[in-house]
C-alpha cells in the first residue's frame, strides 16, 4: 500500500503506475494542498490523502483499519484502475486507487 499526501512523493510511484494515474493523483494532491495546506499532518489534521492499494493484503488491511463497512461516495474509471472516494468525517478523506480486481474485494 503506498500513502501519497505529497507532491514529492510521487516520484516514487511514477515508474510504475501510468501517466493517467499519476496525473489524478496529482490533482487529487493539488485539491487537498489548495484547501487544506501543503504542510499538513497528514495523521493529524484535516483533509486526507490517496492510497494505492497494491495486493489483496492491502484491501484487508485497509478494511479492517479504516473503512469498516464504508462505502465510497463516488468511483472513476481509469484505464485498469479505479479510483474511489471514501468521506471519513465532514473534513477528511481518502481516495483509493486499486486495480479492478482489488476494488471489487474492497466492495464485498
Amino acid at each position: 500500500m503506498i500513502k501519497i499526501y505529497k507532491k514529492e512523493h510521487l516520484k516514487a510511484v511514477n515508474p510504475k503506475y501510468s501517466k493517467k494515474i499519476i496525473q489524478e493523483v496529482d490533482e487529487i494532491i493539488t485539491l487537498l494542498d489548495k484547501n487544506y495546506g501543503p504542510y499538513r499532518n497528514v495523521d493529524f489534521d484535516l483533509g486526507g490523502y490517496v492510497l494505492i492499494l497494491e495486493d489483496k493484503l492491502d484491501v484487508d488491511d485497509i478494511k479492517k483499519v479504516l473503512l469498516k463497512g464504508l462505502e465510497p461516495e463516488y468511483t472513476d474509471i481509469i484505464e485498469d484502475y479505479t479510483s474511489s472516494l471514501y468521506l471519513l468525517s465532514s473534513d477528511y478523506s481518502i481516495v483509493v486507487i486499486a486495480t479492478e480486481e482489488l476494488s471489487k474485494l474492497l466492495l464485498e
